[in-house]
């Protein structure tokens, strides 16, 4: 590293020999003769070493010394201040006024060698602290955005659920209601159409779920987790980044549940799978290969691999691979967190995560988890009356999207059905003394929440509150997800099928006379 010095004394002679001895050492030397010409030049472009005589005209060398440390980061010029005096009390005021260390005259060629050779490792130490201390701030600043990220990716599957919600049932009641009429010459074309419209829906849908499992907060519980649809959700979310690279192989033989936290499961595949699609060597991508295994081992643990045939990692790298912000990618493309977020992950589960290399060849990550000790609680729940044919059921639907009350009174068009977009009106209603068999409840709404409706509606009118259905496109706050975990009743995700609603309402309605 070619070092900016800087020379500051008024001896034309001294000059001279610090700027030959100093470029013999591959410094670039500048040279000035008193304090005032120091910080100008300081001023324009900061040096990293400064020899300072401490008798100057005008301002002192000491008083040079005190302004230097006094700018902006004035704290990483080393500074060595040469003096004639060797009193202690002289010597004192020198390190006093903020130099890093003194040299006596005359000087002696090998003790100013030593200084120089101690201030240039110094200042290389200080270099690659500061690219370090760069770096980090920009990972830290890289992962507090992708947390961001998450958040908003939450907020945003929320908002779209319930568009698809009445954009999907209106699309299948319109075309249940062609199907009545009967075939026609356009009903063919127009069924086509809605069932292209359907599809295209439903991929959305498929969007939305797979961004959720990994927008979810990390303190939501854990549960009987499957791998393999996990693993499918996070092969979806980064599909267009492998799909570009490489081929991706699935060989899925049967595990058993984990007992893990779905999201942070899926934190753990996403990251193995983006770094396997990085990993791949500039060529065509029918030449790289990606594999996905699962599997049970021996002791009844989940196993997953995640295999590729790119570029490997080198040996003296590998120890290294899940330390914290250790990376070989640039700051744009990682944060040098996600391995060592994964391990924690894995370990948190009770796993291990174990990794296989060879430069030029590949890397083969492998992720054991014990297989979950526990099973989901089925929740004993009051059995609802079985329908007969041709029961008609009153329905209150609570939501304050108006569009999804209307898309499912549509769907339910066989049914009395009334929409309350307030939460206030709806227990009005439902503490009155009016019937009602089945009572669909939207669970996050704003001023009354689904779960205050409900809790007051219980307090009035429990067997109305038996007849609870609630409805939901994401559980935002934990007291939302707490009562998800321990309530007996019936949750939908939106946007769910008109059958799901159909058959709940069936099995809830009162039997015609």
């Amino acid at each position: 590293m070619r070092l900016r010095t800087l020379v500051v004394d008024d001896s034309s002679s001294t000059r001279a020999f610090l700027r030959e001895l100093l470029r013999e050492r591959g410094h670039e030397v500048t040279a000035v003769r008193s304090a005032e010409e120091a910080i100008k030049a300081h001023a324009e472009q900061p040096f990293q070493l400064l020899l300072v005589d401490w008798t100057l005209p005008g301002l002192s060398g000491l008083d040079l010394c005190r302004m230097v440390r006094g700018r902006p980061r004035g704290e990483e010029p080393v500074i060595l201040v040469i003096t004639g005096r060797d009193r202690t009390l002289d010597l004192s005021a020198v390190l006093d006024a903020g130099a890093s260390d003194y040299l006596s005259k005359p000087i002696d060629p090998d003790i100013l060698a030593t200084r120089l050779l101690i201030a240039e490792r110094a200042i290389e130490e200080t270099a690659r602290r500061g690219v370090e201390q760069e770096d980090m701030e920009s990972r830290l600043a890289l992962a507090d955005r992708m947390a961001s990220v998450g958040t908003l990716t939450a907020g945003v599957a929320h908002e779209l659920n319930n568009p698809l919600m009445y954009v999907l049932s209106n699309l299948r009641v319109t075309r249940e209601e062609i199907e009545e009429l009967g075939e026609t010459e356009w009903s063919d074309r127009v069924k086509q159409q809605l069932d292209e419209a359907i599809l295209g829906a439903l991929r959305m849908q498929d969007i939305v779920r797979d961004l959720k499992i990994f927008s979810r907060v990390d303190d939501e519980p854990r549960g009987n987790v499957d791998i393999q649809g996990v693993l499918e959700s996070s092969i979806n979310i980064c599909w267009n980044e492998i799909r570009h690279k490489a081929r991706l192989e699935r060989d899925f033989g049967p595990t058993p549940p984990v007992d893990v936290n779905e999201s942070r499961l899926g934190q753990v595949f996403l990251n193995l799978l983006i770094n396997a699609s990085q990993a791949m060597p500039d060529r065509a991508a029918s030449f790289n290969r990606i594999t996905v295994r699962t599997r049970t081992d021996s002791e009844g643990w989940a196993v997953v691999e995640v295999a590729d045939n790119g570029t490997g990692i080198e040996p003296e790298r590998m120890s290294r691979l899940f330390e914290p912000f250790f990376t070989t990618k640039a700051v744009s493309e990682g944060t040098g967190l996600g391995l060592s977020i994964c391990r924690n992950i894995v370990r948190d589960a009770g796993g291990t995560i174990e990794v296989e290399s060879e430069p030029g060849r590949g890397s083969r990550f492998v992720v054991r988890l014990p297989g979950s000790a526990t099973s989901h609680v089925v929740h004993e729940t009051q059995a609802p009356p079985i329908a007969t044919s041709g029961a008609r059921a009153c329905v209150v639907v609570i939501d304050d999207e108006p569009l999804v009350g209307r898309a499912i009174r549509r769907a339910l068009r066989d049914h009395d059905v009334q929409l309350y977009s307030s939460g206030e009106e709806a227990i009005q209603r439902l503490c009155s003394d009016e019937p009602v068999d089945v009572v669909f409840c939207d669970l996050m709404m704003p001023e009354v929440s689904g779960m205050e409706v409900y809790a007051r509606v219980s307090e009035r009118r429990p067997d109305n509150a038996s007849r609870f259905v609630f409805m939901t496109g994401g559980a935002f706050t934990q007291e939302a997800r707490e009562f998800l975990k321990e309530t007996p009743l019936v949750c939908l995700e939106k946007p769910f099928e008109l059958r799901q609603i159909r058959d709940l309402v069936a099995e809830r309605a009162e039997p015609a006379d």
